[in-house]
């Protein structure tokens, strides 16, 4: 594998009620190396929303309830949200296009799509979006914050040093704060899924976890045969 940074895992939430439809998109963007989360109403959305910091939403229109309109626009006016959403409907009416970009949409496609030109769509926002904000881009979570543009960490407000592989355990953890990452999404972004050995994801966080310990933070907690997640 060529030496360098390794690309971010781009994450993406879709909103779609039609389990079908969200199991095929989420099976897709998988299979492209997209991290996927699936809500089936717009409450479900918001609530994964404030867990996980996001590079793409896939939003339907036609959501029980609140309906997707109403989402995006409580998104971008109220949660300050300028995550790209690219629009996915039956809905092909001229009119119904323009509401959505009037809202806030990114891109807009009519089902039936070709799951061939959602990923081409998706990629090219969040290449977009990543273009635009890389310099800006700041997870925090806790006393920790880290600065994607320069690979800086602090704790508490100090700067700690961690190598590379640290640094890339730590953003996923901070991408997901407070939820279990799987062991497997830690092995594909570290290893494209082949590690060196079956040990060697907790050999990395145990240095991660000794060298935030020696700056005050014991806060990643370990799900028993699951996985990994940071705590306050």
């Amino acid at each position: 594998m060529p030496h360098g940074k390794q690309p971010i895992p781009y994450t993406v939430l879709i909103i779609e009620d039609e389990l079908a439809i969200a199991e095929n998109l989420s099976l897709t963007f998988e299979e492209e190396g997209f991290f996927v989360d699936i809500a089936r109403n717009a409450k479900s959305a918001l609530y994964e929303l404030s867990r996980t910091s996001y590079d793409l939403i896939l939003l339907d229109i036609g959501l029980p309830g609140t309906d997707g309109y109403s989402f995006l626009k409580h998104m971008r006016e109220k949660l300050q949200l300028s995550t790209p959403v690219l629009m996915l409907t039956a809905r092909a009416a001229l009119e119904d296009k323009l509401r959505g970009f009037h809202i806030g949409v990114d891109d807009y496609l009519t089902k039936p799509f070709a799951l061939e030109e959602v990923v081409m769509r998706a990629r090219a926002l969040t290449r977009r979006s990543k273009q635009l904000s890389e310099t800006a881009f700041i997870l925090s979570f806790g006393p920790l914050q880290y600065s994607l543009a320069d690979q800086l960490v602090t704790v508490h407000g100090r700067p700690i040093k961690l190598p590379r592989k640290s640094l890339m355990i730590l953003e996923l953890l901070m991408r997901y704060a407070g939820r279990v990452v799987p062991r497997q999404k830690f092995e594909d972004y570290l290893w494209l899924g082949d590690p060196p050995s079956s040990e060697a994801l907790r050999s990395q966080l145990h240095l991660l976890r000794k060298a935030l310990h020696q700056h005050g933070y014991d806060g990643i907690e370990t799900a028993h045969s699951i996985g990994w997640r940071l705590v306050k």
